[in-house]
């Protein structure tokens, strides 16, 4: 893969993933400052691309001076650790440091509560998918250290570019876009991508609306007045504002769609999951894991329409269901 200039300033280089539909993470470098905006995942064949395409402007990954991360998910960080041992200083927005020490104390009973969950869920019949694969819960997790937090509405110089870190919570809590204003561009990491719709995922043993956290973060950046819209993943785009609209309307009609799965009674999240439609895939044909998304995607949406008192929950037998509320 070859980079690509965006400017005098930026270039864009193309970090592969194999094993994944997307193919690539974008990794942003500021020429003058030597930064990173994110690494890509951590694989030998990611660090090669990362090294050959820094080649292209005289630089090897010892190099880089700082990296800063859109958000903490291993696509965007998993190259991180060895740029830090070379020297490199690490930031990330504010909400990372609250966000590590919660995702520690998760995995402390993740198999157990994963487990519970899937009851939660009404997914039963996919228990053993979890216990014959308890080793994947057994990861030593500890907080990537991070040298400088980054705040809200917050402006850092570096080199000749001038960044405003722009909180966006929903598909990830600490994810942060940074914007040029000077030469109109946005680094939007997963925030807006031009074509697929982000995941925004909610987990039973977690208590927050991060549905209503991206909405409330794509109303934030849609009347951004910039060119040009560098994501982190798929291609570069034009069209913020139309793009954030399109969001808007897709997540209402999935909203919608999830509350007439209801009108013939009360339903899990699985039930839910399996019964609206799926761009990636039917139901069907997905594997545990990916089912597993969307019910965490499903509930998000679910839990959105009950603080919404658009829909009504029942914890029956250890089993929610999901219901229209009655009409007299």
């Amino acid at each position: 893969m070859n980079p690509e200039n965006i400017n005098e300033s930026i270039a864009q280089l193309k970090i592969p993933m194999s094993r994944n539909p997307l193919g690539k993470t974008f990794s942003y470098l500021l020429l003058e400052s030597k930064t990173l905006i994110d690494t890509g995942v951590p694989t030998e064949e990611a660090y090669q691309g990362l090294e050959d395409q820094l080649k292209e402007y005289n630089l090897k990954p010892q190099d880089i001076e700082r990296v800063i991360i859109t958000h903490l998910h291993n696509d965007h960080i998993g190259l991180v650790e060895g740029l830090r041992e070379y020297g490199a200083e690490i930031w990330a927005g504010a909400v990372a440091k609250t966000r590590q020490e919660q995702m520690v104390k998760e995995w402390e009973n993740l198999y157990e509560n994963t487990l519970k969950e899937l009851d939660l869920f009404g997914g039963q019949e996919y228990r053993h998918n979890i216990t014959r694969n308890r080793y994947v819960f057994k990861s030593d997790v500890r907080p990537m250290p991070i040298d400088r937090y980054l705040d809200d509405g917050e402006k850092i110089k570096l080199g000749d570019l001038e960044l405003e870190v722009i909180w966006t919570p929903g598909h990830s809590y600490e994810h942060i876009c940074l914007l040029n204003q000077a030469q109109r561009i946005l680094f939007s990491g997963d925030h807006v991508l031009p074509k697929i719709t982000s995941h925004v995922a909610l987990y039973s043993y977690r208590n927050h609306d991060p549905l209503n956290e991206y909405l409330t973060s794509l109303a934030k950046v849609e009347n951004i007045d910039v060119d040009i819209i560098l994501p982190g993943h798929e291609w570069i785009f034009n069209d913020l504002k139309p793009r954030v609209q399109q969001l808007f309307r897709h997540h209402r009609n999935r909203l919608d769609e999830m509350k007439a799965t209801l009108e013939d009674g009360p339903q899990t999240v699985y039930d839910v999951g399996r019964k609206v439609h799926w761009d990636s895939r039917p139901w069907p044909e997905m594997t545990f894991w990916t089912k597993r998304m969307a019910a965490t995607e499903t509930y998000a949406h679910l839990f959105y329409l009950r603080n919404k008192n658009e829909i009504v929950d029942e914890l029956r037998d250890g089993t929610w269901y999901f219901s229209l509320p009655y009409k007299l």
